[in-house]
């Protein structure tokens, strides 16, 4: 998976140079003639018009030979207004982004996330479908029913500061910590974990040292996403974590972790 990223807009020279699929002029021969065909470059043309400029983009790598330019891409977008501040408050450094999924092979509809990026540890969240629903369009050659449904997303991210904030509140005792990796470990590789759940749980950093569910969630995410923690197979082989690179298990772990996040909230809330 390539990926590219940058604190500041990109131009569609920089998106091309990353996801060159975004600009693909034409869908792959393999679609059906039924496929109505919108370029997701006139997509990034019209979000920008309305205020939202692409920071991040990041294109699925294929075998197959001539696909390379049509393979499934993520572009996270944000309100130009936060590329200039972001949101400094109580919730600390954070910017609340669109992400928008796509491919002209026939692997993706168009899908709307709502998402969060965290400036202290350049670390980029989804959140749930519970929280803000995903939004999917079909490729119907309407460009503007895209622009429609980021819109309908935008509209619920209220939601995920009110998660965040209830996140901060929530302390956690030191076997809630470890309970909560554990599970994540179970979402991230069933029962052939390599690491400990004391691993995933321990911080990279000083800010996250705090016991409440919200530094909790960012330290496992973190670890189980990025990768590059010591471990040992289930032969005994040792290794280093693997970050999830492909879009699709990135997009669903994020989710199921946030998922978790707000299960140990509901759990906390019956004791």
């Amino acid at each position: 998976m390539n990926t590219f990223r940058t604190q500041t807009p990109l131009s569609n020279e920089q998106l091309r140079a990353i996801a060159p699929s975004i600009f693909a002029t034409e869908p792959w021969h393999g679609m059906s003639s039924k496929y109505a065909f919108v370029p997701t470059s006139v997509v990034v043309d019209k979000m920008r018009a309305e205020g939202f400029v692409p920071v991040s983009a990041t294109q699925s790598r294929t075998r197959i030979a001539g696909k390379s330019d049509f393979t499934r891409h993520q572009i996270r977008f944000r309100d130009i207004r936060q590329v200039e501040q972001a949101l400094i408050n109580k919730l600390g450094q954070l910017y609340f982004e669109l992400i928008m999924t796509n491919s002209h092979d026939g692997a993706s509809q168009y899908v709307l996330d709502g998402g969060i990026w965290r400036q202290v540890c350049l670390n980029g969240m989804c959140v749930c479908d519970s929280v803000i629903n995903s939004i999917r369009t079909r490729h119907t050659g309407n460009a503007d029913a895209v622009i429609e449904a980021s819109f309908e997303v935008v509209e619920q991210m209220p939601k995920a500061i009110d998660s965040v904030e209830s996140f901060q509140r929530l302390q956690l005792t030191a076997p809630e910590q470890t309970a909560f990796a554990n599970a994540a470990l179970q979402l991230r590789y069933d029962d052939q974990a390599p690491v400990t759940p004391a691993q995933v749980a321990t911080p990279r950093r000083y800010e996250d040292r705090e016991q409440n569910l919200w530094s909790t969630f960012n330290v496992v995410q973190e670890n189980l996403t990025q990768g590059g923690l010591r471990g040992r197979s289930a032969s005994g082989r040792r290794q280093r974590t693997r970050a999830v690179e492909g879009i699709s298990e990135n997009t669903k772990l994020n989710k199921a972790l946030w998922a978790l996040a707000e299960e140990m909230k509901r759990l906390k809330a019956t004791v």
